[in-house]
């Protein structure tokens, strides 16, 4: 729900928890404050702590350690565990204060326990400002959460409102005085007590009329006039409280007044019975904002100071958070240097979990810092990290440019710039990466270290920018640096670009040693090295060799690192390449699934630099499952964030168009779109080292193009690819399948099919057999050859090759399953997964025992309840068990 203050989204959502409580349902609550933001957590994990009826399941969320990984996969199974006994519904108010770990929670949340019995209600006003909040629900709403927009009650309503407060109804002088509200309930239902308050209501047979000559003139003037019918001594506690912000306790308010608890009850009486103050059982509110707003508005700049610094001791005191008692010292006039060190501390606290709020508190510490003063570069070197790291990469480059035209001390500038480095790489956006990182590398007096990792940048920012000489040079120089000066991730980081490097010069002994080696140093060392997890690239070192179950088992132990260590930054990548792995081994249905988990959790991370090469393999598996519109789509997003200016490989990217054109607009619009990669032959051969049937499909493309010259040019870099790696059975069949295509050679071609049926590709096994079928003089070979991969297709779920080969062979297209049979609906890997949801198991359960990441099968879900058009595994389970028993009885 969104609407303005005092518009009634809070008493919607108290009405709404009623209704679910009465229904039987769990109900957990929370409305957040403007200081949730410095408390990473607090706002979700209040809410489960305090569901209702209670429970221990979430007893352990206020102990969570800094582990976001970890966290969030133990928050998802206790989720499934609790709901598969009783529906949930989480309900929060003031959903724009949500801190940024819970924001990130409830994203992955919402998706993973999409098929579970949880409802998510969140009730919001607009800010001026972009919080965490903010952007989760304008996330939610673009994912197609259903918007309720309240808007001011019309005459109707605000008569009945009018009326229900006074308890009579209302002539036209009320309702006159009333319009003055603009249908705002909370200002109509204060201006309403306010008139009883003052006598200026005057109730006559049943009918309610305004006298007197001081009527209210704004909303401020209703609560001053709310508060000149109470005692002294509850205005002064209403000022008090004022100060302490959005909950306080009975106690902390006495500490601040210097008076015992008891003293102040009777006038917490007259408060809560004037609806000023609201009792919530574990501490007194303001029964809204707006109303404290306008209490502390009117108090004067002597009684606010010496109330800030009163309430500044007491927050020490009682353990306050820092920024908590930051705020106080700073509104109190005095102590602005301990106010600016609290927020620092309080940054560096938070940032492991909330980087974007930790930036924002180095920024209040820098208004209050002059210009002039000693630690404000250091400030600014820190923020311009904070910022950078948390994506906002405007405003930190706007804040780094300005300090480093200022100037600054070297080892500073430095340090400046290899935030700036950093944070651009993350991005994707490697032309400022390398930037960033070359100026701070001409600084002669910047530390070892230092200089370790800004090398390590700019060699993978390097790779990124096609400049493969210098990525390597890089590499080789952030392993140098990074071993003598003990920073060691620096080192691993570079050996892993130096491996990107080797790969795509088709040096696949140098990739996989580089990789090794990376990978001795993060295990010996632990540490940040491990942090780098270059079981990633060692593992694609391997694939890209044909050491398939090799490479399964190092990516396998590298994601089960990842989530101990908890470096979510990793999970995209990992399904990343255990989808080209599945992709090799023809699993299209798995391969997509695994992709599509990676898309969800890249685009909940804020990872969309990983997003982008996720969104071109899904492209490719569309057109490789003839659905070309889907694949549009897929384009469509992958160009929205490259227009943010996140650059990615060729191989990804450019190779997903040219594709896509080739399906649909002809082999001239593919050459088109295809040419950087042509034109990057024959040093760079990384497409077909990571795709040895790529080859083929080059030579294909160019041919029917015209280009005679192109498709020699793919010849001559496969073939001299296969000689450079002589061990890998799946680069020499390639260079057989692309001259075979091109001289139109059958044994060559035969060549490429023994080859591909060694290696294990069995889509580029289809391939060959297809173009052998096309230039066979034997009419019988070539039927059986067309037959073949017509059945791998069909085993691969290739749809594009399998419908063209039922033409050529003169088939029936396959026939749709019946609507009535269930599974037979579902792919071979959805199939299991529907299984086992209707024998009971949880999703982490069904993740365990199908080897597959809680991602991963989320994934499988949607689509199984998207093909089923059902969106409950209550449902799902009931038409499983339907299926099988219709299926025994016939």
């Amino acid at each position: 729900m969104t609407g303005s203050s005092g518009i009634g989204k809070s008493h919607l959502l108290r009405a709404a928890a009623k209704e679910a409580r009465q229904a039987g349902l769990a109900v957990a609550t929370r409305a957040a404050f403007e200081l949730d933001r410095a408390a990473p957590f607090i706002t979700l994990a209040s809410a489960l702590q305090q569901i209702e009826p209670p429970t221990s399941a979430f007893a352990w969320v206020s102990e969570a350690g800094e582990n976001q990984f970890r966290t969030l996969d133990r928050l998802a199974a206790a989720l499934e565990d609790f709901v598969s006994s009783q529906p949930l519904v989480v309900v929060i108010d003031d959903a724009q204060w949500t801190d940024e770990f819970s924001a990130l929670a409830v994203r992955e949340l919402v998706t993973a326990l999409a098929s579970s019995p949880v409802r998510w209600v969140f009730a919001r006003r607009r800010a001026g400002e972009s919080t965490p909040g903010q952007q989760l629900v304008e996330r939610l709403i673009r994912d197609g959460a259903p918007e309720v927009v309240l808007g001011r009650l019309d005459d109707e309503a605000v008569g009945q409102l009018c009326s229900k407060v006074v308890g009579a109804t209302v002539d036209n002088t009320v309702l006159a005085l009333a319009a003055s509200c603009d249908g705002n309930p909370l200002q109509l239902e204060q201006l309403m007590r306010a008139l009883m308050a003052t006598g200026q209501l005057l109730v006559r047979d049943g009918i309610a009329t305004v006298v007197g000559d001081q009527l209210p003139s704004s909303f401020v003037t209703i609560v001053e006039q709310t508060l000149s019918g109470l005692a002294a001594e509850t205005r002064q506690l209403l000022g008090a409280g004022s100060v302490l912000g959005g909950r306080f306790t009975v106690d902390t308010l006495a500490r601040l007044l210097g008076t015992r608890p008891a003293a102040l009850l009777p006038s917490i009486q007259e408060a809560t019975a004037a609806k000023v103050l609201v009792d919530r059982g574990d501490g007194l509110t303001f029964a809204h904002d707006l109303v404290r707003l306008a209490i502390y508005g009117g108090m004067g700049s002597a009684a606010k100071a010496l109330y800030h610094r009163e309430a500044a001791v007491i927050g020490r005191e009682e353990d306050r958070s820092p920024v908590e008692v930051a705020e106080h010292l700073l509104r109190s006039g005095r102590s602005a240097r301990e106010a600016v060190a609290m927020l620092r501390e309080a940054a560096l606290e938070v940032a492991p979990a909330a980087p974007s709020t930790a930036a924002d508190l180095m920024l209040r510490a820098l208004d209050v810092v002059g210009d002039d003063d000693a630690e404000r570069p250091e400030l600014v070197a820190d923020t311009v990290r904070l910022l950078a790291s948390a994506g906002r990469l405007e405003r930190a480059q706007r804040l780094g440019e300005a300090a480093l035209h200022a100037g600054l001390e070297p080892p500073t500038e430095a340090a400046l710039l290899l935030g700036l480095a950093e944070a651009f790489k993350h991005a994707g956006r490697n032309p400022a990466a390398v930037e960033y990182a070359s100026r701070g590398l001409s600084y002669p007096d910047v530390s070892e270290a230092v200089r370790a990792r800004l090398w390590a940048v700019r060699a993978h920012a390097q790779f990124y920018t096609g400049d493969l000489t210098w990525a390597d040079r890089a590499g080789s120089n952030a392993y140098a640096s990074g071993m003598a000066a003990e920073e060691y991730g620096a080192a691993v980081f570079g050996l892993t670009a130096r491996s990107l490097a080797a790969q795509a010069e088709g040096r696949l002994d140098d990739a996989l040693a580089h990789a090794s080696e990376a990978t001795e140093i993060a295990d010996g060392i632990g540490g940040e090295a491990a942090h780098w997890h270059p079981r990633i690239w060692l593992g694609d070192a391997l694939a890209v060799q044909g050491r398939f179950e090799e490479a399964s088992a190092i990516f396998r132990r590298g994601r089960e690192e990842s989530e101990r260590l908890g470096t979510a930054w990793s999970a995209p990548l990992w399904h990343y390449y255990h989808a080209a792995l599945l992709t090799a081994a023809g699993r299209l249905d798995e391969a997509v699934a695994e992709t599509d988990a990676g898309v969800e959790v890249a685009e909940n991370h804020a990872a969309y630099a990983l997003a982008v090469p996720l969104l071109a393999g899904l492209a490719r598996l569309a057109v490789l499952r003839g659905e070309t519109s889907q694949a549009r789509g897929y384009i469509e997003r992958m160009r929205r964030w490259m227009a943010d200016g996140i650059t990615t490989a060729p191989e990804d990217a450019t190779w997903a168009e040219g594709l896509l054109q080739e399906a649909t607009a002809g082999p001239e619009a593919a050459l088109g779109a295809l040419v950087t990669i042509y034109d990057a032959m024959p040093r760079r051969s990384l497409l077909i080292v990571q795709d040895p049937g790529a080859a083929a499909t080059l030579v294909r493309v160019a041919l029917r193009a015209g280009d005679t010259e192109r498709a020699e040019l793919v010849v001559t870099t496969t073939r001299k690819l296969a000689e450079r790696n002589p061990s890998v059975r799946a680069h020499e069949a390639a260079a057989a399948h692309a001259e075979g295509v091109l001289r139109r050679d059958p044994a060559l071609l035969r060549l490429a099919i023994d080859g591909y049926r060694e290696a294990g590709r069995p889509l580029a096994l289809a391939a060959a057999l297809e173009d052998a079928a096309d230039v066979s003089a034997d009419l019988a070979e070539a039927r059986a050859f067309a037959e073949e991969a017509l059945s791998i297709a069909t085993s691969c779920g290739a749809g594009r090759t399998r419908r063209r080969l039922e033409q050529r062979l003169g088939r029936q297209p396959a026939r749709q399953p019946s609507a009535e049979s269930v599974l037979a609906r579902l792919s071979q890997a959805e199939r299991p997964v529907a299984i086992l949801v209707a024998k009971g198991r949880s999703n982490r359960e069904i993740a365990a025992e199908l080897f597959l990441s809680r991602h991963t099968v989320d994934s499988h879900l949607r689509k199984i309840f998207a093909k089923l058009g059902i969106n409950s595994r209550t449902l799902l389970a009931r038409l499983v068990g339907e299926d099988g028993t219709n299926n025994a009885s016939t």
